[in-house]
């Protein structure tokens, strides 16, 4: 958050919820893993947010399944 807040040509990637309340009240951009992957597909990266999503929660990440979906219909999934 820190070099994001330095250098506001770029955007902190946050996941957790408490960080996420503090950037926001720092006026902070942002980006969760989720809409990178959603960035990543639309810009040609990977082929899958849904694949990339089931490799996150197996190696342990927790999304629930309201993100997930949510997530599959924006990178139209």
């Amino acid at each position: 958050m820190s070099y994001a807040l330095a250098n506001q040509d770029f955007r902190a990637m946050i996941d957790d919820s408490a960080a996420r309340r503090c950037a926001k009240t720092l006026g902070m951009e942002m980006l969760g893993t989720g809409g990178m992957l959603v960035l990543a597909k639309k810009r040609g990266l990977i082929e899958s947010v849904s694949d990339a999503l089931k490799k996150l929660q197996d190696a342990g990440l927790y999304v629930s399944q309201e993100i997930v979906e949510l997530l599959k219909q924006q990178a139209g999934e």
